[in-house]
C-alpha cells in the first residue's frame, strides 16, 4: 500500500520531497475538475520515472470516454477515476474507483470486488465507526481523502459568471465565498474552464483518528489549501494533532448523517 498519497497544488514535486513524499495523484486535464493544476499525459509519463504516480479523473466524461486511450500512459501509472464507464478502459490493477457520495459501506465495496474492482476510494462523510466496519468486513484495497477542502458538487455550467451577471457584478473574479443561509457555512464556488465547483471552505481531516485508519492509503489533497495551512499539514503529515493545527472539519466522522445510499428504508 501507498499509505500517504499527495494532490499537489502546485507542479514542482520536488517541493513535496523533503516532507518524504513519493507518491502523487496528478489531476489530468479536461478529464478533472476542482484543482489548481493540471497535468498533460507528457508530464505525467515524464514524473513517473521518479515517482509513484496515479492519474486523477474525477468528470464524468459523456462522450469524452471515447478519447480516453490508456496506450499513452507509462504501465506503471494507475488511475483513480469517477465515471464508471473507465472500468471498461483500465486494467483492473491499475484502476481505483472513485464513486464520490455512493461508496458508503462494505457490502458496497465487496459487491464491486466480485466484479473484480479490487481497488476503491470510500466516502470521507462516513463516521469513525462505519470506517471501522469496512475496514473489518472488506479485504478491498481501501482510498481515503483523508485531508481535503471536500467538493460538493461540481456542474458543467458556469455558475459564477451567471451570478456576477445576474448582480452586475464586475470584477475579472472566477471565484465567490457564499455563506450558506440554513447551516451559516461558508461554500468556496469556483468556475473553470466549461464547469464549476462548490467546495466546502474548512478543510477536513481525519487526524483524531489517524489510530483507527491503519491500512487505508491516505489522499492529502492540497487544493484550495493556502501555503500557511499545506506547511503546517506537511510538517504534520503523521501528527494525531493537526486537525488542531488547522482550520478543520471532521463533523462527519463523529455525527451520522442519514442521506447516504441505503440508509433509509
Amino acid at each position: 500500500m501507498e499509505n500517504r498519497i499527495v494532490l499537489p497544488n502546485k507542479k514542482d514535486l520536488k517541493f513535496y520531497e523533503k516532507y518524504g513524499i513519493n507518491t502523487f495523484l496528478l489531476p489530468l486535464e479536461e478529464y478533472s475538475v476542482g484543482c489548481d493544476v493540471y497535468f498533460n499525459i507528457d508530464e505525467i509519463n515524464t514524473y513517473s520515472n521518479e515517482y509513484n504516480i496515479y492519474v486523477y479523473m474525477n468528470k464524468f466524461l459523456h462522450k469524452d470516454i471515447d478519447s480516453f486511450d490508456i496506450k499513452k500512459f507509462n504501465k506503471n501509472i494507475k488511475f483513480i477515476v469517477e465515471d464508471i464507464g473507465l472500468v471498461n478502459k483500465i486494467e483492473s490493477d491499475r484502476l481505483v474507483l472513485y464513486e464520490n457520495h455512493i461508496l458508503s459501506n462494505y457490502k458496497a465495496i465487496n459487491y464491486l470486488r466480485d466484479l473484480s474492482i479490487f481497488n476503491v476510494v470510500i466516502n470521507n462523510d462516513l463516521t469513525i465507526k462505519e470506517l471501522e466496519s469496512i475496514s473489518k468486513n472488506t479485504s478491498s484495497n481501501i482510498y481515503y481523502f483523508y485531508v481535503s477542502k471536500n467538493i460538493l458538487m461540481y456542474s458543467r455550467r458556469p455558475l459564477v459568471s451567471a451570478y456576477k451577471k445576474h448582480y452586475d457584478i464586475k470584477n475579472d473574479k472566477n471565484e465567490f465565498l457564499l455563506n450558506e443561509k440554513v447551516t451559516h457555512k461558508t461554500l468556496d464556488i469556483k468556475e473553470e474552464k466549461y464547469s464549476s465547483v462548490v467546495r466546502f471552505n474548512k478543510i477536513f481531516c481525519a487526524s483524531r483518528y489517524l489510530d483507527k485508519l491503519n491500512g487505508f492509503n491516505l489522499i492529502y489533497d492540497f487544493s484550495n489549501i493556502d501555503e500557511t495551512n499545506e506547511k503546517m499539514i506537511l510538517e504534520n503529515l503523521d501528527n494525531p494533532g493537526l486537525c488542531d493545527l488547522i482550520d478543520s472539519d471532521y463533523y462527519f466522522l463523529e455525527n451520522d448523517i442519514k442521506y447516504k445510499v441505503g440508509d433509509l428504508e
